[in-house]
């Protein structure tokens, strides 16, 4: 049974506006929410509240697209034309779909300490970059991720950008990561970190040969990592270049640096 909006003012708020919004929300319950949109990232979240993994508080869209759902009990379903949508949310809808989810909590450290292949963001400022790099990490076999100032994981653009993968990976924020990084590593004796930086000395990723286990850290676009943080790694690695450049994006040269990383 579908509802209609105009009964459940309460249930189709946190979508209002939705197209300016940054970060994390209040949901109906008051809770940090963020916001799916579109068929493919609200079935794949149906399927992951389904596993424990989120917990989904309310789908709304178009009757012919929830008709073809099969959605877990309990969740409302709100049923509204996509005119109506599209001025509630600020911007013409077409997905058919979307629906609000809790944030769900960090996972437990016991779980990051057993990490043996870390990717680590100290800050990122893009948006876009941190889903590709979440979605890259999930998608290669990455065991977790480790970041620190930027936009939120549960951003609606990270969220859509990562196609989901975001809550298909384990991920710790810390406002300073490196003093939990240093925790990771003194979990087991021989345990590694690498940077990602163009050095003279920077092993290239051709003769990469990482750690049993090892973290890759990735560092902000533009100015890479401090000082402290590459005082910090044991060795830098660098994507040789071709044709006169110089870098690559970062979720770019994560991605391949991961590969490496984890077919090791």
């Amino acid at each position: 049974m579908f509802l209609d909006p105009e009964s459940c003012p309460e249930l189709v708020a946190p979508f209002r506006d939705s197209k300016t919004r940054r970060g994390v929300f209040p949901g109906p319950q008051g809770e940090d929410s963020f916001l799916c949109e579109g068929r493919i990232i609200v079935e794949g979240a149906i399927a992951a509240h389904r596993q424990g993994l989120i917990r989904l508080q309310v789908i709304l869209g178009d009757p012919a697209a929830l008709a073809r759902l099969d959605p877990p009990p309990g969740v409302p379903l709100v049923a509204a034309s996509g005119d109506w949508v599209s001025e509630l949310v600020g911007f013409p809808f077409h997905r058919g779909l979307m629906a609000t989810a809790a944030v769900p909590p960090s996972p437990p450290m016991s779980q990051l300490w057993a990490c043996r292949r870390l990717l680590v963001l100290p800050e990122l400022v893009d948006i876009t970059n941190l889903g590709l790099l979440l979605r890259s990490a999930a998608t290669l076999g990455v065991d977790g991720v480790l970041y620190g100032k930027g936009p939120h994981v549960f951003d609606q653009r990270s969220v859509r950008v990562s196609m989901g993968t975001c809550w298909a990976i384990p991920v710790w924020r810390a406002e300073s990561p490196l003093p939990i990084l240093r925790q990771w590593q003194d979990q087991v004796p021989g345990s590694s970190i690498a940077a990602a930086a163009l050095r003279p000395d920077s092993v290239s990723s051709r003769d990469w040969r990482p750690a049993e286990r090892c973290a890759l850290v990735l560092g902000q676009e533009g100015p890479g990592l401090s000082d402290e943080w590459l005082a910090a790694c044991d060795t830098t690695v660098k994507i040789p270049m071709a044709r006169g450049l110089d870098s690559l994006n970062v979720a770019a040269a994560g991605a391949i640096l991961m590969h490496a990383l984890v077919d090791a």
